[in-house]
């Protein structure tokens, strides 16, 4: 271990030699004893500031955060610095929609009502219908059973169906109202609807009977329904009726045959030229979300946009009415109120629905077009099994029998359509919920000239370096530490709720360049060549082995809460002890995050909090394989010391260095003293070294700290030979080293107050000759 410089410092010997009376009489030598303090009850303390004599200095800058001192006095060596892993931002999924359009045909068309008004379409009088003329036929008189079906009754309607002009049939009925007033009943009536143009028949016939319960008797009314099949052109609109009847007498006053009212029963058509009833035609379009880094599976997984837009282009009206226009987002939901209030179109935030419609005055006018729409989608929530957003676009067009006479018959076809493009972009996600697809990100910044997502651990432009202040003189100046319980910390807040393991190399040099990699040792934090990582290299082309590397997992956080945690590597798990007792000055870091390895169901939220920090914890409690060892130079100038080298007529005969020693470490401390010239050379061709003190330990508590009321004690005389004793002229400078090691490597702990006191002094016999 270190010791703070001037730990034992020899003081120059002030030796005075008093003068005595020569004798007269020559060649005689005079010796007299000098005992020399060279240090007195001199004691350091193992740490403090400079305003005590130290082992360790803690006032330097350096040093001042690097320790901290528990109740007990008990050291660690705890350092806490910022560590930047990069962003984790880029596991935010990506998702994009490809953009979908829409064609709304107005598809099948229904046809009602054929009138604005009823009672009278067309009608014929008994003449027609019998052959019978009143004006010759005398009231009473018996009319034989018969038929008109040589001479059938042909009625023009289409002059008062003032709500229709024509059709093309796909399917349905025309349902038809008769009165009888003639004054007798038919038997049968057999109806057929006709072009009265070509008086050819459109349909299929319908009979009035007894048999079928609609008999039309004098008097009544009845309905029959005339079917239609795919095809059949409605036009020119009349009926052809074929009546039967048996014996009656002729009616004194007969009124007439009326054709009442023609109404559509499920009459459907292709192409209509009429008066129609509001018509409702819908279709459905699909939004597809990319599947590449997000999945939604199930119909609970969701993603809350932080931003994004709707847009849908003018929805061009090539129709004769005007529409409404209505379509609606199922799938998404949850939008903000306040995303209606510049937008009149939209007429509902949950789920979205934009309306085209009279009622906010977007109404699609005929030949006419809506305005483009965008709505933000900050704050909507979009719901998307199978990745796929499905939405209505339905649409109503104007009822044409409640417009001006002469503006009421329109023409409308099937296959016409209103039709828009539906895109659907810029989405960033501020929360979802779904299954995220495995991603790796880097944790580093790459190279400007070198994107190939690959990390150099010994490019100073990927690497994270991180350095430990004051770790850096502390591992120049001590070597051979051995702590038994050293810890290194990721401490770290995060928001991050998907599972995600990280996969990198820290590496830790020393103050002489030393380098041990961080790694597991045979629990969770091992890198397995099966793990999905690669792309991790020590320099180019020069990929880290499994052992170099270190994985460990975030803590789960499944509700995306702020929560701070941390990740411990100690000799439990890692070889964090051999990676400490290395004092790294300096630690490097590369490394990948997977995200969602497994691809289960998650939740994640933007943007992702994650701010990291690296923790050093080497609680001073250490055992010694070897001696810490500390070396220190200081000034010792002994020229005044008496030798015949230089001329002197005085000499040192006899010379022992005697140290008093108390030591409170629980450590044994060897020293080693060398006696150096002006140079910082040792002597030649003898040098003055003092080896072999040895220090006792304190003794030691069952806590492992040494018993302050019990030191290590004693006195230790070093005697030096004539040799030595002739060179002690030369000494400008002492070299002080010390050896420090527990007893049989069992460890121990250090205080701050733990502390050596010396005296030292030295006893010189001198001798000098008198001629």
């Amino acid at each position: 271990m270190q010791i703070k410089k001037h730990f034992i410092a020899f003081i120059a010997l002030g030796v005075a030699f008093t003068g005595c009376e020569i004798p007269k009489s020559p060649n005689f030598k005079t010796s007299h004893k000098v005992e020399a303090p060279v240090m007195y009850n001199k004691t350091f303390q193992f740490m403090g500031d400079s305003t005590m004599s130290v082992m360790i200095d803690t006032s330097g800058t350096d040093f001042d955060s690097l320790f901290t001192i528990d109740g007990d006095d008990f050291i660690t060596i705890s350092k806490e610095q910022d560590f930047n892993f990069g962003e984790l931002d880029d596991a935010i999924p990506v998702i994009d929609v490809d953009p979908t359009s829409f064609d709304a045909a107005v598809g099948e068309i229904e046809i009602t009502d054929f009138s604005s008004g009823s009672g009278d379409l067309g009608s014929a009088n008994i003449e027609e219908v019998t052959g019978s003329d009143p004006n010759f036929v005398p009231a009473g008189t018996p009319i034989p059973a018969g038929s008109n079906a040589s001479a059938p009754v042909r009625i023009g309607i289409g002059a008062n169906t003032d709500f229709f002009r024509s059709a093309t049939i796909k399917n349905g009925s025309l349902v038809v109202e008769l009165t009888n007033s003639l004054g007798f009943d038919f038997q049968t009536a057999n109806i057929q609807v006709i072009d009265t143009t070509t008086n050819t028949p459109i349909g299929s016939a319908a009979t009035f009977s007894a048999a079928d319960g609609n008999q039309l008797t004098d008097g009544a009314t009845q309905t029959a329904a005339i079917d239609f099949s795919d095809g059949d052109q409605l036009r020119n609109l009349g009926v052809e009726i074929v009546v039967s009847w048996n014996n009656f007498n002729f009616p004194a006053n007969p009124q007439e045959l009326v054709v009442n009212s023609v109404n559509g029963q499920n009459l459907i058509a292709s192409q209509v030229q009429a008066a129609l009833d509001e018509q409702d035609f819908s279709t459905t379009s699909t939004a597809t979300f990319s599947n590449e880094e997000f999945e939604f599976t199930d119909a609970s997984h969701f993603i809350r946009m932080n931003a994004g837009e709707i847009d849908i282009a003018p929805i061009q009206n090539d129709l004769e009415f005007s529409i409404d226009v209505t379509i609606d987002f199922a799938d998404i939901r949850n939008c903000p109120a306040s995303v209606a209030n510049n937008i009149p179109e939209i007429t509902s935030v949950n789920p979205l629905q934009i309306s085209y419609t009279e009622a906010n005055n977007t109404e699609i006018s005929r030949a006419g077009s809506s305005n483009r729409v965008t709505i933000p989608l900050a704050e909507c929530e979009v719901y998307a099994t199978n990745n796929e957003v499905t939405f209505t676009i339905s649409a109503a067009t104007e009822n044409t029998k409640s417009a001006p006479q002469g503006d009421q018959i329109r023409v409308i076809n099937e296959n016409q359509s209103v039709a828009s493009s539906v895109t659907i972009s810029g989405l960033e996600i501020e929360r979802a919920t779904g299954v995220i697809k495995q991603q790796t990100v880097l944790l580093n910044t790459e190279d400007e000239t070198d994107f190939d997502d690959d990390l150099a651990l010994f490019n100073d432009n990927e690497a994270e370096i991180t350095e430990i202040d004051g770790l850096n003189d502390l591992s120049s100046q001590l070597s051979n530490l051995n702590f038994t319980n050293p810890i290194l910390s990721i401490n770290y807040s995060t928001n991050i709720s998907v599972p995600t393991t990280i996969y990198g190399a820290f590496v830790g040099t020393n103050g002489d360049g030393e380098q041990v990699y961080l790694r597991g040792t045979g629990g969770d934090f091992d890198v397995e060549s099966t793990d999905p990582i690669d792309g991790l290299f020590k320099n180019a082309g020069d990929p880290l082995d499994a052992d170099e590397m270190i994985k460990f997992s975030l803590a789960e956080n499944l509700n995306g809460d702020d929560i701070n945690a941390s990740i411990q590597f100690d000799r439990t798990n890692t070889n964090v002890d051999v990676f400490l007792n290395n004092l790294p000055s300096e630690i490097r870091f590369i490394g990948k995050a997977v995200v969602n390895e497994d691809e289960d169901e998650a939740t994640i939220i933007d943007p992702l909090n994650f701010d990291p920090k690296i923790s050093v914890d080497i609680p001073l409690r250490l055992s010694t394989n070897q001696p810490i060892t500390y070396t220190d130079t200081v000034e010792q100038d002994l020229g005044g010391v008496p030798s015949p080298e230089q001329g002197d007529q005085s000499s040192i005969s006899q010379g022992i260095i005697a140290i008093d020693y108390e030591n409170g470490f629980p450590l044994g401390v060897d020293l080693e003293i060398t006696f150096l010239d002006s140079l910082q050379n040792e002597f030649s061709p003898i040098n003055v070294s003092l080896d072999d003190i040895s220090l006792l330990p304190s003794q030691i508590g069952t806590d492992r700290f040494s018993d302050h009321a019990n030191p290590g004690s004693g006195t230790i005389e070093i005697a030096l030979n004539q040799e030595q004793l002739d060179q002690l002229y030369k000494t400008r400078f002492l070299e002080v080293s010390a050896s420090l090691q527990t007893t049989n490597n069992e460890d121990v702990k250090i205080r701050t107050t733990d502390y050596i006191t010396l005296s030292v002094r030295a006893e010189l016999t001198i001798e000098s000759e008198v001629k």
